[in-house]
């Protein structure tokens, strides 16, 4: 702090509120006035400053600052009672402060007027001028507040009805500035400004008033207030709820309407993440949001699956960002809830609709196929055998036939029961069809014989439990024996059908054998390997020879109009003649000549694509084309697709490639992150056979689709099979929920059409509008009518 120059009369020290010292020069002995301006903690220096010093030294006096308060009048009129002069005369230094003291009120924001006890003026700022618009030559010339305030008033400063001077001013102002003050009150002048007007009553009459313009703070208090009133506004509208935690993580706030009257959220208060017991997150899941946590990074839906004190479980999503003051201090997080537990209802429900059977309760055909892959995946890594058992009932109709259906399926239920006795825990019995049941048993011996010998005592434990006399319904027993085909497998394995057909094999094999019997399959049995084999040397000459062609199947509006069409890939054989994908698309993915296959296909619809571009009725088709998971995977995918776009020209945006479920199984983020690199060029993307897989819908929600397509095998039965009409309704509500399109796959009848119809799905593809067919067919369905 810089040192007074001698020969000052006054010295105004303010002190910082952090202060708790004085400075060295108060000891210098300087014969100062002293005036002190201090809060009111530090009101002890004040006596301190004036006993510092030889006797005399040091004469003067204190203001203290009060928040809420204007010191400044009573610190003017301080300093006016230590400049007073004793015997009248003002001395030239006296006179030189007084002019400093002026100049500095001019530099003053704020407008100050004071007054002596007649009310006429007698110090002001050219602040006060310019916030009152008033003449300096009449204020100069001691005009008093009264005269002052008529000549506002006849100008229209204050309004026509003085309504411009806010309740605790009006009354003061229409009675002509004539009476007592108020302390406080707040006016808006002519150009929109709004001053507020501080009065303070001098001890020998008079007054000091200060104007402040406080217009910019009352703007940014009512943007804050229309701000918080929005924020109330949207909380009010939305089924979501607003939380926040504190800098130890504890919820400290929950708002909303979906918050509000409920207990079981209320109860979060004062509690952390952890504390509320999270029933489905792992130690890996928790770690991992607990290291975002430490990071101070936002997170996003956050699922929770919590039990509340009655035993109901809900689900949560949370999603938040963390709270930072401005001096970078972290203080908390804040974020939006959400009560998912309809949604994961509905996703349960989709899934044991799907993936179980009704009558059993076993999985279903689509969820051995997940768990077979899944199995095949592992045995790289274990080197461990693994055996397939197809189980088949002997004589299984004769019961259906003589007893009923009713007792046929009693005796299903009890097989099934049975076959998980028979089995680890950890394996998988699943009812195939029918009387058809396959077994999945792993972690069978590394060496081949063994693993045969593991695998035989397992069908022969099977079929012990399957001889054992079953009592039916009506109290009589019945007895049945089984047929199993086994195939063994280990890495590399054979795709999951052909493993199911391997075991099929060898179970008809054990029929063929006299039934209640146990076969091996065999690869030197089957005829149709070897021909698999030359079917696959063909289709590499194929493949090089182009023989390949693209039929293009229509989809279709809710009014039959032609919207799109999806690529399918037709074999031009020269000797068979045109061969269906269901003939070598398994072979390809067997083989990995799904690879170039795929890039063919990709290639051909872009350049279809091109040469639509223009014509009228063909420019705005959307073509789809489906990639395999095995192609998708490929490092350099999203590369290829590329060059297929540039190198025939056709636009993105009209290109839609149709993923299947089997690519959710393994590397999702990179999944997502090549989807999202595709489609910010405009590239759409569709999940095609929706409901046939196992992980989609934990993950659909954050997948970059626009469109699911729902399996043929459910619109096939929906107006038969209640479980398929009732997966149909639900995908249907789900996808709109997400706001995906939907397109209803294998329509064939009108019923089935009108079904979907009335369910809400707005597009159609199948036989009922058209079987796959070349570009030229297509082409001619959508040429104008001539004129």
């Amino acid at each position: 702090m810089a040192t007074p120059r001698q020969g000052w009369d006054v010295v105004v020290l303010c002190l910082a509120p952090d202060e708790h010292e004085l400075p060295q020069w108060l000891r210098t002995g300087a014969a100062w006035r002293l005036l002190l301006c201090l809060d009111e903690a530090q009101e002890h220096l004040a006596a301190r400053a004036l006993r510092m010093g030889p006797a005399g030294a040091c004469l003067g006096d204190y203001v203290l600052r009060r928040k809420g308060h204007d010191h400044v009048p009573e610190l003017l009129e301080r300093i006016a009672a230590l400049l007073a002069p004793a015997g009248g005369a003002v001395r030239p230094h006296e006179a030189r402060q007084l002019a400093e003291l002026r100049t500095a009120l001019g530099s003053m924001s704020q407008g100050i007027l004071q007054t002596d006890p007649e009310g006429r003026v007698t110090v002001y700022n050219q602040q006060a001028l310019e916030f009152l618009d008033l003449p300096e030559a009449l204020v100069a010339s001691g005009a008093t507040l009264a005269e002052l305030t008529e000549l506002q008033r006849r100008r229209g400063d204050f309004g026509e009805l003085c309504e411009l001077v806010d309740g605790r001013g009006r009354p003061y102002i229409l009675r002509g500035a004539r009476d007592p003050s108020p302390d406080l009150y707040r006016r808006r002048t002519r150009d929109g400004r709004t001053l507020e007007v501080r009065t303070r009553l001098l001890p020998g009459g008079g007054f000091v008033r200060t104007f402040s313009d406080v217009s910019e703070y009352l703007r940014v208090q009512a943007e804050q207030q229309r701000s918080e009133e929005r924020f109330r506004s949207l909380c009010a509208l939305s089924s979501d709820w607003y939380w926040e935690q504190d800098a130890q993580l504890r919820f400290t706030d929950i708002r909303g309407t979906a918050a509000q009257g409920d207990a079981r959220l209320q109860d979060w208060l004062g509690r952390t993440l952890a504390e509320l017991g999270a029933l489905n997150l792992t130690r890996a899941a928790w770690t991992e949001h607990v290291q975002r946590i430490a990071a101070r990074q936002p997170f996003r839906e956050l699922e929770l699956k919590l039990l509340d004190p009655q035993g109901q479980v809900r689900w949560i999503a949370l999603s938040g960002e963390p709270m930072v003051e401005d001096g970078g201090r972290f203080v908390g997080y804040r974020g939006v809830g959400r009560n998912i537990t309809d949604r994961k209802h509905a996703e349960e429900q989709i899934e044991r609709l799907a993936f179980y059977d009704a009558l059993t309760g076993l999985p279903n055909r689509r969820l051995l196929l997940d768990r077979l892959q899944r199995t095949c995946s592992g045995l790289e890594r274990s080197g461990h055998h693994a055996a397939l058992l197809f189980v088949d009932l002997d004589h299984f109709k004769e019961l259906n036939d003589t007893r009923g259906h009713e007792h046929g399926d009693a005796l299903l239920v009890e097989v099934a029961q049975r076959l998980r006795g028979a089995v680890r825990a950890g394996d998988t019995v699943a009812r195939f069809g029918g009387d058809e049941f396959v077994l999945l048993v792993g972690g069978l011996d590394h060496a081949p014989d063994q693993a045969r010998r593991d695998g035989d005592e397992v069908a022969r434990k099977v079929m012990a439990a399957l001889t054992r006399p079953y009592l039916l319904q009506d109290g009589q027993h019945y007895h049945s024996t089984s047929s199993v085909g086994m195939t063994l497998f280990a890495h590399p394995a054979p795709a999951a059908e052909e493993l199911i057909r391997q075991a099929d094999f060898a179970m008809y094999q054990a029929k063929a054998a006299g039934r209640n019997s146990v076969r091996f399959f065999d690869p030197g049995l089957l005829e149709q390997m070897r021909a698999r084999a030359q079917l696959e040397g063909e289709l590499r000459r194929g493949l090089v020879q182009q023989e390949l062609l693209l039929y293009y199947q229509p989809v279709v509006d809710g009014g039959g109009a032609i919207i799109g069409a999806e690529a399918l890939v037709r074999w031009q054989h020269p000797v068979r003649g045109v061969v269906g994908p269901g003939e070598f698309i398994e072979l390809a993915e067997r083989t990995g000549l799904i690879l170039a296959l795929g890039d063919w296909v990709l290639q051909a619809a872009c350049t279809r694509l091109a040469r639509w571009a223009g014509r009228p009725g063909l420019d705005a088709l959307v073509v789809s084309v489906n990639v395999s998971a095995r192609q998708f995977r490929q490092p350099d995918f999203a590369a290829r697709v590329r060059q297929a776009l540039r190198a025939s020209g056709a636009r993105p945006r009209q290109l839609r490639l149709e993923l299947t479920e089997s690519l959710l199984l393994n590397e999702t983020e990179e999944t997502i992150a090549k989807m999202e690199s595709l489609r910010a060029e405009g590239v759409g993307f569709s999940l095609d056979d929706f409901g046939t897989g196992y992980s989609s819908l934990s993950y659909l929600k954050r997948l970059p689709l626009d469109q699911i397509k729902i399996d043929r095998a459910f619109v096939r039965d929906v107006l038969g099979e209640p479980n398929d009409a009732a997966i149909v309704r639900t995908i249907l509500a789900l996808a709109h929920s997400l706001d995906l399109q939907v397109v209803a796959e294998g329509v064939e009848t009108t019923s089935q059409l009108e079904f979907l119809r009335q369910h809400g799905c707005r597009a159609f593809q199948g036989y009922l509008f058209g079987r796959p067919a070349p570009a030229e067919a297509l082409e001619q369905a959508l040429q104008p009518a001539p004129a």
